[in-house]
């Protein structure tokens, strides 16, 4: 199934416009994605999509970065709740998951741009908060019934502290697997970015095939869109291009475009090349087919 990010249009902010040209457009499956002011979320009954709800969403009326890994207790607290609020949402428009971003060693002021390289803190306590608030969050969404997904970051260059990762947690599959070691709960799932994986190989030195292998077990939903593996860049998919020549392992699951600043008629045509590319050849309970 693929799903389209809110994310994926020109001038997202406001997301009723959003909706109303996907469903002028025919577009059935739809993630509300983290790019957007705050509305009245009643306007979401008007709309006969079948959803899901990424991150940042709803959005509140006083903006802040999501971090469950701040050692701000403010942010932490908002952060906490804001997915909390995301999971009861995810139940009253019966969206059957929620995902969210990894967390930071420093409290980003602004994601996509240069995290602060000063005072950020250390790892193994940052990991610790993150743990603590997934445990917290995962005994509240077993309750809801809804299920949850972390997105690895996305290391790019300019978050590099002397060529190493120092901000952004579970980028490596190592990590990522201690991470499902130290929570008590076996239910969480792993949202892949695609096009996070193949930024954050290249400037990390590691085999991006063998990434995503070793996540599969875990993945609950992908995220696609296109870059020069370099940068996080969201562009369209074209036919020989990495990440959507991965899709084919993911039919099971929901595929969600996450290109940004398109037209609809582009949209729609990423939608069809994704399309394609899952019913290409597909994985069948992780076994290569």
């Amino acid at each position: 199934m693929i799903y389209t990010s809110t994310s994926c249009l020109k001038n997202p902010k406001n997301i009723t416009k959003v909706l109303d040209e996907y469903q002028k457009a025919g577009i059935k499956q739809v993630e509300l994605g983290s790019v957007h002011e705050y509305f009245d979320i009643n306007e979401l009954k008007k709309y006969d999509f079948e959803f899901l709800i990424h991150n940042y969403f709803p959005p509140p009326k006083k903006p802040f970065n999501l971090n469950l890994a701040s050692q701000n207790k403010n942010i932490l607290k908002k952060s906490k709740n804001l997915v909390k609020h995301a999971i009861e949402l995810c139940g009253k428009i019966e969206s059957p998951l929620y995902t969210f971003h990894a967390g930071f060693t420093i409290d980003p002021p602004k994601l996509g741009k240069p995290l602060p390289k000063d005072e950020f803190t250390e790892r193994t306590i940052a990991i610790k908060t993150y743990v603590e608030s997934i445990d917290e969050i995962l005994d509240f969404s077993n309750s809801t019934g809804i299920k949850i997904a972390m997105e690895p970051n996305v290391v790019q260059k300019f978050n590099l502290v002397n060529g190493k990762n120092e901000l952004c947690l579970f980028a490596e599959i190592d990590e990522i697997h201690k991470l499902f070691k130290l929570i008590k709960n076996d239910k969480l799932g792993i949202l892949l970015d695609l096009g996070h994986t193949a930024v954050t190989s290249h400037w990390l030195n590691f085999d991006k095939d063998d990434f995503v292998e070793k996540c599969f077990k875990k993945v609950l939903a992908i995220h696609v869109s296109n870059n020069n593996g370099l940068a996080d860049q969201h562009k369209s998919l074209d036919e020989n291009c990495w990440h959507a020549s991965k899709l084919k392992m993911f039919k099971h699951i929901p595929i969600i475009l996450e290109t940004m600043n398109l037209d609809i008629n582009k949209i729609k045509e990423n939608i069809k090349l994704a399309t394609i590319k899952s019913e290409i050849k597909s994985y069948n309970n992780g076994e290569k087919n």
